[in-house]
């Protein structure tokens, strides 16, 4: 089974931890991408750090290396909860000023460390989030993740279900799905139209490690035919992270196996 990609390619900045944002967003360009999606958690692009004019030049760097600043993601796992909880606000408001309107996010981690509150406090903060999202015109999609207090697709289609907001939706992870939805064409399925960004990757073992596209075992043509199915046609975005030594033959790769994937 071969299908085109459901919409542009790009690629994440994290994948470049060790460069600077311009220069990452300028490699990712001459790989041959259409977008990137630009990390707040990236050296240098942490929320409180960031005004409105740099991330219109962020924007800029992007289109002078003619591409497109597809999306923005925050990722808060290192980061104490109160510091979460302001920094996403502030990525809210900042993805406009990027020329977006998709800012990814992800729920935090359950644990023995964790409050016993946690669960309350995240849902209330999401709804705070969400309020600012609306007034602002972005859509916060969320990122099920193994392991965190959003898990699994059921998990983030009864929070679409309890939200009843059209500005939270979900950023679907290919590979986090494969890890914890045992029928993964039937967890796209469920979500649908509410997916509107899509990070890209291969999973092998059963391991939570993201692998360059084709290094691992998952049916991936099977999984562009059911994004396609929904209707999805966002962004798909490599999620490549523990690629610092050679980031950019780990993203020439993953472009390469997508485009002899569409070439059938």
């Amino acid at each position: 089974m071969t299908a085109p990609p459901p919409g542009p390619i790009g690629f994440r900045t994290i994948g470049y931890r060790t460069a600077c944002a311009h220069e990452a967003i300028r490699r990712i360009a001459a790989a041959g991408y259409d977008g990137v999606e630009v990390c707040l958690e990236h050296p240098g692009l942490e929320p409180e750090a960031l005004d409105e004019a740099r991330c219109a030049e962020l924007g800029q760097v992007a289109a002078d290396a003619g591409i497109t600043l597809a999306t923005v993601s925050y990722h808060g796992d290192r980061d104490p909860l109160d510091m979460r909880w302001r920094r996403a606000l502030r990525a809210i408001e900042l993805t406009p000023a990027c020329g977006c309107d998709v800012l990814i996010i992800n729920a935090p981690r359950p644990g023995p460390d964790a409050p016993a509150d946690l669960e309350a406090q995240f849902e209330r903060q999401l709804a705070a989030q969400v309020e600012r999202a609306e007034a602002v015109g972005v859509t916060l999609a969320l990122e099920p993740e193994p392991g965190l207090l959003v898990h699994g697709c059921a998990d983030m289609r009864a929070l679409i279900d309890r939200m009843e907001s059209r500005a939270l939706a979900v950023n679907l992870d290919i590979g986090h799905a494969f890890l914890t939805d045992d029928d993964l064409s039937a967890a796209i399925a469920m979500l649908g139209e509410r997916i509107v960004a899509a990070h890209f990757e291969d999973i092998a073992g059963g391991v939570h490690r993201h692998l360059v596209p084709g290094e691992g075992e998952m049916d991936l043509p099977r999984v562009l035919a059911d994004l396609r199915a929904t209707g999805f046609d966002g962004w798909l975005t490599v999620d490549l992270f523990d690629i610092a030594d050679a980031p950019d033959e780990a993203a020439r790769a993953s472009l390469q196996y997508i485009r002899r994937l569409v070439a059938g």
